[in-house]
């Protein structure tokens, strides 16, 4: 899997290189996008979705279906208790782990 590229940096600064932003409105096909930039590319979907982080929203959020999960890896999806307050910061530390360990960089 390639991945994610790590470069060198301090508290993150300058540590992923070649990481794709997609953002916009609810509903307007961004998923499909990083679906498809994903596959193409060899790449991982990192979750930053406020809601998708829940573990019982699945529906409610329109989290990946299996199918989709199938596809690429996915990260940072229904891994929080509902009853947990999560926050940017929380997320922040979350994704800097998963970068630090190794799981979605070449």
């Amino acid at each position: 899997m390639s991945g994610i590229k790590k470069s060198g940096g301090q508290a993150g600064e300058g540590r992923v290189k070649n990481a794709i932003l997609i953002a916009g409105p609810t509903a307007s096909g961004k998923s499909a996008v990083a679906l498809d930039l994903a596959e193409r590319n060899g790449g991982v979907i990192v979750n930053t979705d406020s809601m998708q982080v829940y573990s019982v929203l699945d529906v409610l959020t329109a989290r990946p279906t299996v199918a989709e999960l199938a596809r690429v890896p996915h990260f940072l999806y229904g891994h929080v208790h509902p009853s947990t307050a999560y926050s940017t910061g929380a997320w922040l530390r979350d994704v800097m782990k998963l970068i630090d360990d190794g799981t979605f960089v070449e």
